[in-house]
């Protein structure tokens, strides 16, 4: 019988250790305007106590990052060809102030939706120019509300930071093709209904 040599093995704990510190960090993607998306809020000790509505359990961010991410990807079967141009979230404490660049000649489509404890309902402006349009946005619906904007100049989206209650907002900027557009061609100007 022959001996193999001894080779210096690393510790299974320590190898399983170097590989997930490889995958805790993903990449984020870079936005039109070089900044990267928020891929995940992070947790703090208000959102791990507050509870989640009507369910009496915990609210916990993850668990709220997945609803609000399936609510917007209910309009991915929707037949239009909508190509992403931005993605982001943000803590409603914090609220969203975006200024977004619409050049080229598809329609802009914001897809916008909220999972809360303890808030109902967001406030989103969306101002371009002197233009202007509040709407209310019901947070923990099963769809993403969608805002049209047509090319042209930069647009900004607001949402009113919210100090009362725990929770996130979850955004994604696509374009659409012209006649892939529903309802009202310029929600920044607003449509008679």
């Amino acid at each position: 019988m022959r001996l193999r040599p001894l080779h210096h093995f690393v510790p299974l704990g320590a190898a399983t250790a170097l590989l997930l510190s490889g995958c805790a960090e993903t990449a984020r993607p870079e936005t039109a305007e070089g900044h990267t998306s928020s891929a995940k809020p992070s947790k703090t000790p208000e959102e791990q106590k507050t509870s989640a509505p009507g369910s009496g359990k915990p609210w916990e961010p993850d668990d709220a990052m997945q609803r609000a991410e399936r609510a917007l990807d209910a309009y991915e079967e929707d037949g239009s060809a909508a190509k992403r141009a931005d993605s982001g979230s943000a803590h409603l404490a914090d609220g969203v102030h975006r200024t977004f660049r619409a050049p080229g000649k598809r329609w802009y489509r914001l897809d916008l939706t909220c999972d809360t404890s303890g808030v109902r309902e967001l406030t989103l402006t969306l101002t371009r120019g002197s233009a202007e349009q509040a709407y209310g946005i019901g947070c923990g619906d099963p769809e993403a509300d969608q805002f049209n904007i047509p090319p042209g100049a930069p647009f900004t989206v607001r949402v009113d930071a919210v100090r009362t209650g725990t929770g996130l907002a979850l955004w994604r900027l696509n374009t659409v093709a012209r006649n892939d557009v529903d309802g009202c061609d310029d929600d920044i100007k607003g449509c008679d209904d």
